[in-house]
């Protein structure tokens, strides 16, 4: 039996080292005191670069980030996104509600329980062909006056569409 308890210990330890820094590191303070309800994914994920021809000196991640509550009505309060570096999360842009909901086109700043809205061209473009983690936020408030929030990381990587397929 203690074999077993050890062997297990010892896969869980590996399992946790196996993850990168930013998937063990903590989430800002902003959400510390919020449940976590609603759900923000990008697409696709891990994002490689592209170059597109009207742009040829940049390389750009293309993709595109959803947001959805899929249980109850949401006020969105506020929303942006962190970068991960210096091993945290670290403040990118925080955007008021109407800035934030013209991106994903959310009527009123009113998400509708189990309807998604997209921000479809959420594109990151630079000069240098570098990989990194950002993570989109959103807060927002239910009908009681609770406040919520939903994070979605994305991997943007340092390589290549191109790069990639011909591995």
């Amino acid at each position: 039996m203690n074999k077993i308890i050890f062997l297990l210990s010892l896969l869980l330890s590996f399992s946790c080292l196996a993850q990168s820094p930013e998937e063990k590191a903590p989430l800002p303070d902003i959400f510390a005191h919020l449940e976590n309800e609603l759900k923000i994914s990008h697409f696709p994920s891990p994002v490689f670069a592209s170059i597109d021809p009207d742009e040829p000196d940049t390389y750009i991640w293309k993709h595109n980030t959803c947001l959805i509550s899929f249980t109850k009505d949401i006020k969105v309060l506020e929303g942006g996104a962190y970068i991960f570096y210096n091993d945290q999360w670290n403040l990118r842009v925080r955007m008021e509600a109407n800035e934030f909901c013209k991106l994903f086109d959310i009527k009123k700043c009113e998400l509708k329980a189990g309807q998604p809205y997209t921000f479809a061209d959420n594109w990151r473009r630079d000069q240098k062909l570098y990989g990194g983690w950002a993570m989109w936020y959103a807060i927002g408030v239910d009908k009681d006056g609770k406040k919520v929030f939903g994070v979605g990381k994305l991997d943007t990587v340092g390589e290549l569409y191109l790069n990639k397929e011909s591995q």
